[in-house]
């Protein structure tokens, strides 16, 4: 006996969820080819119902994980959420939930303090603009990078950087 499409669909999203969790559009994408548009929707619908999906909760543990274990920026988590096709909104909703818990300046203390372990912080001009590409790469505001390295680096090398002596 044929298994019906819709009932197919789901068992292969189950299998995919009990694995990982996905948002949305990433398990439209990975059902795309069992079925028709409605039907793959119509499986999302109910799996969101069972609160089995949820972009919402996936954006905000993702960004989290991102950006207190990773040491990564709101910028390039904000881009990475939208890689893993979640919409702007709930990417935007899950970077202000963050904000409101820990400040992008916190956030790059505590990156600053893990990286010190196995590299000291820069005592030059060269090393200081090293750093803060690395920390723009990482996906920290400017401003974020600035006030934070203002305190952290001695007073010297940073009167030399700042004047560019």
């Amino acid at each position: 006996m044929e298994e019906e499409p819709s009932s197919k669909i789901m068992h292969r999203a189950g299998f995919l969820l009990s694995r990982r969790p996905y948002s949305r559009g990433a398990l439209r994408e990975k059902l795309s080819a069992l079925g028709d548009h409605q039907e793959i929707e119509s499986v999302l619908d109910r799996l969101q119902e069972l609160n089995l999906l949820n972009d919402a909760n996936y954006g905000y543990n993702l960004a989290s994980y991102w950006m207190k274990h990773e040491g990564w920026g709101p910028i390039k988590v904000r881009v990475h959420l939208l890689r893993r096709h979640l919409s702007e909104a709930v990417a935007d909703a899950a970077l202000e939930r963050i904000g409101q818990e820990i400040s992008d300046a916190d956030l790059l203390v505590a990156y600053l303090e893990r990286r010190a372990r196995n590299h000291p912080l820069p005592g030059d001009r060269r090393g200081i603009r090293k750093l803060v590409a690395s920390l723009r790469q990482r996906g920290f505001p400017d401003e974020a990078i600035y006030a934070v390295l203002r305190h952290t680096i001695p007073t010297v090398a940073w009167k030399k950087f700042d004047t560019g002596e």
